[in-house]
């Protein structure tokens, strides 16, 4: 697991550490009775970190938009991704139990999934976002994209990871959709 800028990082105490170091964030493992056992093995401490971080409302309220709030969802299924779970079988306690939502407590936590160069290459040319305006969009975009090709990136993994990014520096929606959609 890559962790980026440690700035993007929300604060942990000591328990929440503690459960962070107990959670296997990889998706892929090599066979799958390892898999599941890393499943099974993810659960309580999972469970326990999350509402430890709900109790002290610790996850910014971005990141938690991302999960529940429809228009973050750029696929041609409509909904949120926590509803797309739903849909799929997955609510409550099995969704944040499921494998697939790795990726979500991930960025709760770290923020994007980019090196730390990327990062701040891209927070270099977004610059202040208090003087971001529309016409800095169509910019931004061509340069992300031009980030992306230069470290050699792979855009299917890397849009939905500058999108973030670029709502954890203050864009709108709607200019983060843009760098999302450019690349």
């Amino acid at each position: 697991m890559v962790i980026g800028l440690r700035k993007h990082h929300i604060d942990l105490n000591e328990e929440e550490t503690a459960l962070v170091g107990a959670i296997d964030f990889r998706l892929d493992h090599p066979r799958h009775d390892e898999g599941h056992a890393s499943y099974l093995a993810n659960r309580e401490p999972l469970m326990a970190l999350l509402k430890s971080l709900s109790d002290r409302s610790a996850i910014p309220p971005h990141r938690l938009a991302y999960w529940t709030d429809p228009k973050f969802q750029s696929g041609r299924m409509k909904g949120s991704h926590r509803d797309i779970f739903a849909r799929n079988g997955s609510e409550g306690r099995e969704a944040y139990t499921h494998p697939h939502f790795l990726p979500y407590l991930r960025y709760f936590l770290f923020g994007a999934d980019l090196p730390p160069t990327v990062m701040q290459e891209f927070e270099a040319k977004i610059g202040n976002p208090e003087w971001f305006g529309g016409s800095d969009i169509i910019g931004l975009a061509n340069e992300t994209r031009a980030i992306v090709r230069r470290h050699n990136l792979r855009h299917y993994s890397t849009s939905d990871e500058f999108h973030k990014l670029a709502i954890d520096n203050g864009l709108s929606h709607h200019n983060a959709e843009s760098v999302r959609k450019r690349q």
